[in-house]
Formats: structure tokens, sequence, C-alpha cells
């Protein structure tokens, strides 16, 4: 699904749902699933029910 979050973020199936700015100066984007089969996992294919972690890229 090609949407603008797409054309910003290089990430297919998801859209950004709020951005932060943090103490530092730094933005914090929170990403949710556009498209269901983002949620589940690459390999065994189970659907996540929660967040269970975060990343941080330059």
């Amino acid at each position: 699904m090609l949407n603008d979050t797409t054309l910003l973020l290089e990430l297919d199936g998801v859209s950004v749902a709020r951005v932060e700015r943090l103490a530092d100066g730094t933005r914090r984007v929170h990403l949710v699933p556009t498209d269901e089969a983002a949620r589940a996992c690459p390999t065994c294919g189970v659907f996540a029910t929660r967040v269970k972690g975060s990343a941080v890229t330059p």
C-alpha cells in the first residue's frame, strides 16, 4: 500500500499515528499497521497482540 508514510520513511504497511518532540530535540514517531500482514511475525506468522519493543533509527 503506497501512502505518505511509505514515501517518507520507506516503510510499507504502516502509517504515522503521531509524532513527539523529545527534550533532547529528537523525534519519536508512533506507527500503526495499515496492512494486517504487517503485524505478523515474518518467521512464524503469529499476529502481535501488544507492543513488544521499539526501535531507534538514525
